[in-house]
């Protein structure tokens, strides 16, 4: 059969001019597509067009919530043609039914398991409408199922077929070494998605990719770092102080980037895996820090990604030692903020750019957007607060689809751009960079520093000249 995978883009990408990550979904399902079959791979995200009149017999695409209404219309123009058309990623598992809706089938939760059987299922004239894979509930999917109740190991696993994508336009490959969150954050679902325990790749996997990728490649793992704090696991620490100490014997060493958690500084194996990240080539951060008050953590729920008893024992000045302490392996810290919790204001927005400017973090704040699948979206459905006349469209660009109690969704749209504008002025952009290469002298740091934040100053500016201001609600 001829396969076509699709990711999906749209004209509005504020991560694009920061910087293309080739991406892994794609990448991932073209490897797990046995050999026999012709496979072809379209990013969107990066320009690629889709061609309609492709004499593909199957087309399948991964649905992010931003995406969606994209990646429906895409789905509804080859069914009209006649293909087998597959939806799956993070939107479908949220909604399976509106996505069945475009799709001959479904796919919803992890590929690996469920890619090949649903290849094979449509080979015998036997394609279900859903498959599922993961300890999920199938009883209300109104139709044919096929449930693979584990979540797959992450062994033996093919390597990416980056092949399919000119790699030349990509600054950086990315990978995975595990999948797994136990941090229930209330606004994110990838707990729910991926499950609390941590599953691994084999090490010597990983350090085989990695020798294989070019001079930069991004972690898409939920924390680079582990979970150092769960005593009653050693080997999960191990795993970590074991890769890295790989990774840093690579020849020639890699730079790379991953999302990590602070409070790894606060524990003696955390100090150790942060070390040998730094060691095997780690230069930045995302640090998901959220809110930079004790009421936003709790409303987050994001205290317990923080490695807090609970949300009352938060200490703002802890966490400015522990970014410094980062800082100086270094490690750049770009810091992502939430606002728009019941309890902030408009000074929230000021504030916490004031608090990135004190301790050198690159700033990413932006207003909540509560995601499809987390606690916070169905606790704000139920509670009429989802602007429901918001298509998927708004999800992930800035605009706001939620009522806040004491700020207007105006007022929250003005107060996001002015600190994105200001975080991103030119003195700023070049006080981070030279910060980044004082704590790691390195015309490669510094470079991927400056050019980074460049790209994401470009990116917002034009966020907030092309979609229109909000009309109050």
């Amino acid at each position: 059969m001829k396969i076509t995978i699709i990711f999906p883009g749209r004209s509005i990408e504020t991560a694009r001019p920061a910087g293309a990550v080739m991406p892994l979904a794609p990448c991932l399902l073209a490897a797990l597509t046995p050999k026999e079959h012709d496979v072809s791979l379209v990013d969107m995200f990066l320009g690629d067009r889709v061609d309609y009149e492709s004499d593909a017999d199957v087309v399948a695409i991964t649905v992010r919530t931003p995406l969606a209404t994209v990646a429906y219309e895409i789905a509804d123009n080859f069914l009209q043609r006649g293909k087998k058309v597959v939806l799956g990623g993070p939107h479908i598992f949220a909604f399976p039914q509106e996505a069945k809706r475009h799709a001959t089938a479904v796919a919803i939760g992890e590929g690996e398991d469920l890619w090949p059987r649903i290849l094979e299922d449509i080979q015998r004239n036997d394609l279900r409408q859903f498959y599922l894979c993961g300890p999920l509930a199938a009883q209300n999917l109104p139709g044919t199922v096929h449930h693979v109740k584990q979540r797959p190991t992450l062994e033996k696993l093919p390597i990416m077929r980056r092949d399919l994508l000119p790699r030349g336009r990509y600054m950086m490959d990315s990978i995975f070494t595990t999948r797994g969150c136990p941090n229930h954050c209330r606004f994110c679902p990838v707990t729910d998605i991926f499950g609390a325990k941590i599953r691994h790749r084999p090490i010597d996997d990983v350090v085989a990719e990695v020798s294989s990728l070019g001079p930069r490649y991004y972690n898409v793992d939920d924390s680079v770092f582990g979970h150092p704090q769960i005593v009653d696991r050693p080997e999960e620490n191990q795993y970590y102080v074991d890769l890295y100490r790989e990774l840093a014997g690579l020849r020639p060493k890699r730079l790379w980037s991953g999302a990590g958690g602070l409070s790894a500084v606060n524990y003696k194996d955390g100090r150790r895996i942060l070390e040998l990240a730094a060691e095997s080539g780690l230069c930045s951060i995302a640090a998901g820090l959220e809110s930079i008050s004790p009421q936003g953590q709790k409303q987050s729920g994001a205290w317990r990604k923080l490695h807090y008893t609970s949300p009352d024992c938060f200490d703002i000045q802890k966490m400015k030692e522990n970014i410094h302490t980062i800082q100086s392996l270094g490690i750049e810290v770009r810091g992502f903020f939430v606002i728009g919790w019941d309890e902030d204001t408009r000074e929230t927005y000021r504030r916490t750019l004031d608090f990135c400017d004190e301790g050198g973090i690159t700033p990413f704040i932006f207003t909540l957007t509560p995601m499809p699948g987390s606690q916070i979206y169905r606790e704000y459905l139920d509670q009429g607060r989802i602007l429901l006349d918001r298509s998927w469209d708004y999800y992930g660009t800035g605009r706001i689809v939620y009522r806040h109690p004491n700020m207007s969704a105006e007022e929250m749209f003005d107060l996001n751009g002015e600190v994105m504008r200001n975080g991103y002025s030119m003195g700023r952009i070049l006080k981070r960079a030279i910060q980044a290469f004082r704590y790691r002298p390195s015309l490669d740091v510094i470079e991927d520093s400056f050019f980074t934040q460049l790209g994401v100053r470009k990116a917002y500016r034009q966020l907030y000249e092309q979609i229109p201001r909000p009309s109050r609600a």
